[in-house]
């Protein structure tokens, strides 16, 4: 391989991960059947490429489906260990081939810990600038350092690896010891753990910090999807009560009129300050930029206060009110992108209500989002990321097999227009939605209660994403010998007491320094980093890793 044909290689790789190929990178571009194909025309042998990554991608889907778990990079797979197997002539059920993945995903583990942590600085840099109520400048974060970063850790690193020869990639691998990669992964949940104490910080308060802790014990029992709508029904009943409480003279609960009776906002509100202009632009900015400066600590949530950026400016005149918006949309936020659209539409009804004068505080945003986020996330994960690419991905890579390069051109424009219309009509439906059922709320004075029980499911929802986020734990060889009895502290001594217990100690410890000592978001992300590493180190020496 030529020098030239390993930098455009790596291009590719990096505009792969980049925030400039509309969205599409980890549906399309990341995929390894497109990423062979590519290979495979820089390399002069496009059916070889697209066979072998077709292959590939049939026996890594789930790997390629992974959202935000920050798990193996699959880009990298397709981008350096496809060529890499092409000009060795390794196949797919060769037993180099899994050795070449495994140093390769080792080598993501490496990449994706310095783009996760750089990113969550960059998360601490976009507080600054929201509490200046500089919109621009919290977009900027997006397009400027997040990106040039971006190339830093993705472009150099193919180069270099894509001029290694196997053996040297294996044995480079080899000289990152196993604690070291157990701190990079204990960091990720580790910084994680603190941006759900962040929100905790916003939304556990009074009722809802019960409403958290049931969150957690509820997810011992159940997956995503039916802890959300556990969650909503709770709320939803918490909802009914505190809106029978305001009005105690009311015999119903509920008015005759229906969300679906009344189609625009009252007219007493005057009309929207937003024009289809401004939509667009909001949509457009979460298409391009949503995983743009994805990080540990709080996920997507500097892309998601850029698409509300052109709204802050839009709806708000001071500074403060435009610092106040985009602060509580710079909490932890982590969705499906497609399906996620509609959460995006959905806030700037919000923030379009809350402009002409509807009462709603910054818990209640958070709260909203946050529910509707697993919601979203859950069946996005399902449906577009699990049905229709997997769905795509066998059929492309099935012609792929059979030297039939329609396989990849089929996949590409098939996923793309899928991913990109569902996007913008779930951006749609949550704008028009959220408005047509506040203004219904606002109507039958059902705003306040609504807006009440969304602050409960998105603390319940945050405590069952604990166990998702931060699935702290010791490990396995942590024993303690009493007489030649060997005893587990993780499944014999903490499990006994209570199963999952170190995240949530974990989170609730970050929670009270950051409400009661007053300690610095940014001291304790450099505190977690020092400590995982210190805590492994330790547990390597202790025999324990």
């Amino acid at each position: 391989m030529s020098v030239f044909q390993a930098a455009l290689i790596a291009l590719f790789y990096a505009f792969s991960q980049s925030a400039f190929n509309a969205g599409l990178g980890g549906y399309i571009l990341s995929q390894p059947l497109v990423a062979g194909t590519i290979v495979g025309l820089l390399l002069g042998d496009p059916l070889a490429g697209a066979a072998l990554g077709g292959a590939l991608n049939l026996s890594t889907l789930a790997l390629s489906q992974l959202r935000l778990r920050f798990g193996p990079d699959i880009a990298l797979a397709g981008y350096v260990g496809i060529p890499l197997m092409l000009l060795n002539g390794v196949t797919i059920d060769n037993p180099q081939a899994l050795a070449i993945f495994g140093a390769l995903a080792v080598f993501s583990a490496l990449l994706v810990f310095m783009r996760g942590v750089f990113n969550s600085v960059l998360a601490h840099w976009a507080d600054y600038f929201a509490e200046r109520g500089d919109a621009t400048l919290v977009a900027f974060i997006n397009v400027g350092p997040s990106q040039v970063w971006l190339f830093v850790v993705t472009f150099i690193p193919a180069f270099v690896l894509l001029r290694f020869d196997l053996q040297t990639l294996v044995n480079v691998t080899g000289a990152l010891p196993l604690w070291v990669q157990t701190a990079l992964r204990l960091s990720q949940y580790l910084l994680a753990a603190l941006g759900i104490a962040m929100s905790a910080r916003v939304l556990a308060q009074g009722s809802s910090a019960a409403y958290f802790l049931l969150g957690w014990l509820a997810a011992h029992a159940f997956g995503p999807a039916p802890l959300t709508l556990l969650g909503a029904c709770i709320a939803t009943i918490h909802a009914f009560v505190a809106r029978k409480r305001m009005e105690p003279a009311q015999d119903t609960l509920v008015a005759d009129a229906l969300p679906s009776d009344q189609l625009e906002p009252d007219a007493a509100r005057g009309p929207s300050p937003l024009t289809p202009g401004d939509l667009r632009v909001s949509f457009i900015l979460w298409v391009f930029f949503h995983n743009a400066a994805l990080n540990f600590e709080r996920f997507q949530n500097i892309g998601f206060a850029t698409a509300l950026a052109p709204i802050a400016r839009k709806l708000y005149v001071t500074a403060e009110e435009r610092a106040a918006c985009l602060r509580r949309h710079l909490s932890l936020f982590s969705t499906e992108f497609s399906l996620g659209a509609a959460a995006v539409g959905a806030s700037v009804a919000l923030e379009e209500r809350r402009a002409l004068g509807d009462t709603i505080n910054e818990a209640e945003f958070v709260g909203a989002k946050t529910g509707a986020m697993a919601a979203l996330g859950v069946t996005g994960d399902a449906l577009v990321q699990g049905a229709l690419t997997a769905f795509a991905v066998a059929a492309g890579a099935s012609l792929a097999r059979q030297q039939n390069l329609l396989g990849p051109f089929l996949f590409v424009v098939f996923e793309a227009a899928v991913v990109l219309s569902i996007a913008w009509a779930s951006f749609q439906f949550g704008y028009t939605q959220l408005r047509r059922v506040a203004a219904w709320a606002r109507t039958n004075d059902w705003l306040r209660a609504g807006l009440f029980g969304a602050v409960r499911l998105g603390a319940f929802v945050l405590g069952g994403l604990l166990l998702t986020y931060a699935p702290l734990q010791l490990p396995g060889g942590a024993v303690i010998e009493i007489d030649g009895a060997q005893i587990a502290l993780q499944y014999a001594v903490l499990d006994r007491i209570m199963p999952n217990m170190i995240p949530l100690l974990v989170v609730l410890g970050l929670w009270w320094l950051l409400r009661y000592r007053n300690v610095g978001p940014m001291v304790l992300l450099g505190a977690l980093i020092a400590l995982a590493f210190a805590v492994c180190g330790a547990l390597s020496l202790a025999g324990w890793l």
